[in-house]
């Protein structure tokens, strides 16, 4: 399943930069199961990361370590999955939302 976690509401002021660069180097070491979204129009900032997710066990890792970007750079992620032409939000989290649970998340998913 394809599922995307995008910042919600990003502004991060002087530190876009930094939070681009560490969002890509977090992607870059995932390469093969995640892709870097960085969308810029006059919608606003999509700003995020699309991985493929066949199992709640692998939620665990990319949720801890958006969560601790999430920190970092004092954001919240909305997290949803690809239902073909569409998207589907299912929860939040981060510095404002709170740490997230990987099997919770996945059961909002639906993945087993």
């Amino acid at each position: 399943m394809k599922v995307y976690f995008r910042i919600d509401a990003p502004d991060f002021g002087e530190q876009k930069e930094d939070a681009l660069a560490a969002l890509n180097a977090w992607v870059a070491e995932r390469a093969e199961h995640a892709a870097l979204i960085n969308i810029e129009d006059e919608q606003g900032w999509q700003l995020g990361a699309d991985l493929n997710v066949k199992a709640a066990k692998q939620l665990i890792e990319p949720l801890n370590g958006l969560y601790a970007f999430a920190k970092q750079f004092r954001c919240d992620f909305v997290v949803g999955f690809f239902d073909g032409e569409s998207q589907e939000d299912v929860c939040y989290f981060g510095n404002e939302e709170g740490k997230p649970d990987a099997f919770e998340v996945a059961c909002y998913l639906g993945i087993e």
